[in-house]
């Protein structure tokens, strides 16, 4: 049997014990008034991690399952929408959005960096008929975040337009604050910070979004908004949910609540900055110039990330993320998402130093 890895990576990621072991937990017949009122905790609590008075409906998908039912739910064929594209993820939205025939308007931000908000505003200036604004909390390829309230801020100008912002690898270890900060609808997904399995995907969605679904001619069958929202008000899901996976989001979602959600993410501060100050010690900084908790990209000309990543997989068994195409040997990103502290990120550490004394024994050097 093949050695267990230490998953150091934006997903998968480490999962306690205490919430593996539930998944393991006998299957149960999710049509029940025991498993609705399940389903009332988690409703109520995922709107506490999204900040959200409004509806929270969850999807058994991945992230860009709800990505897509983000686009396909409120919005129609022709529409003119604006994306916000610093990566991969940024990216992700327009090829979405022009899968259904949607008009799009990029707006492109170098690699490592944050979207100017003056570039919104004037993007929006000169496209006032704009139906949405497709922006990433976390740029995950890359590790930069976003200043989601900043562009919250513009759109308060235009009442008219959807802001629909990709939390996937944020919510939970960065603030975010959908009401507050004026977003309309929100995804993410329950293999980032919230450290579960991969499958289930959350859409938070306000009631000036609901107004836009009614009009939309792209809502399909099994992604369909009202039908969630029909069916929690039987505290249920319109279609078979991943049972495993909701018993243990009932479980973490309740103890982020019980501890609170400022402190859980305080947690996850702390593991990063100790992280990143003990990289920087030897010789690796963050690329980002706005980074992320937990996604710690890192640029290097000396060394071959390929060779790193794959190095630190084979011999010390931890996955790192690696990047593709022209950046492949340049860039490699760190996790610390889920059931990650010290210890880990120390024995990822020894393992990173002794990873590059064989690349210069090696001569290997770039």
């Amino acid at each position: 049997m093949e050695q267990k890895k230490l998953l150091m990576v934006a997903g998968p990621v480490e999962i306690e014990q205490e919430i593996s072991d539930i998944g393991s937990e006998p299957q149960e017949y999710m049509r029940t008034e025991e498993y609705s009122k399940k389903w009332t905790r988690i409703f109520e609590n995922l709107k506490y991690i999204f900040k959200t008075k409004y509806s929270v409906v969850c999807y058994a998908s991945s992230g860009t399952g709800a990505m897509e039912a983000a686009v396909t739910n409120f919005l129609s064929v022709n529409d003119k929408i604006i994306y916000i594209n610093s990566g991969s993820f940024g990216k992700r939205w327009g090829y979405i959005c022009k899968k259904h025939n949607l008009e799009t308007i990029e707006i492109l931000v170098n690699f490592g960096e944050s979207v100017n908000i003056l570039d919104v505003e004037k993007v929006l200036e000169n496209n006032l008929n704009t139906k949405a604004v497709f922006a990433t909390l976390n740029e995950t390829s890359c590790g930069s975040l976003h200043d989601i309230a900043g562009i919250g801020n513009i759109l308060k100008k235009y009442p008219n337009i959807l802001f629909i912002v990709d939390c996937i690898s944020g919510l939970c270890s960065d603030e975010f604050l959908m009401d507050g900060w004026g977003v309309d609808i929100a995804v993410s997904a329950s293999q980032k910070a919230l450290a579960l399995p991969p499958g289930l995907s959350f859409m938070a969605v306000n009631n000036k979004a609901l107004k836009f679904a009614e009009k939309s001619n792209l809502r399909n069958f099994y992604f369909d908004i009202y039908e969630y929202i029909e069916n929690q008000k039987r505290n249920q899901t319109p279609f078979t949910p991943a049972t495993g996976i909701v018993n243990q989001l009932d479980y973490r979602l309740q103890k982020i609540k019980d501890e609170g959600l400022e402190n859980f993410q305080a947690r996850y501060r702390a593991n990063t900055k100790y992280l990143r100050h003990q990289l920087s010690k030897l010789g690796f900084n963050t690329f980002a110039k706005n980074p992320a908790n937990c996604v710690t990209g890192i640029w290097t000309d000396t060394y071959n990330a390929d060779e790193i990543v794959k190095i630190m997989r084979s011999k010390y068994n931890i996955e790192l993320a690696p990047s593709g195409g022209k950046l492949k040997e340049k860039l490699f990103r760190i996790g610390n998402y889920g059931n990650i502290n010290k210890l880990e990120i120390d024995e990822f550490l020894n393992s990173l130093i002794l990873t590059i004394k064989e690349i210069n024994n090696n001569g290997n050097k770039n």
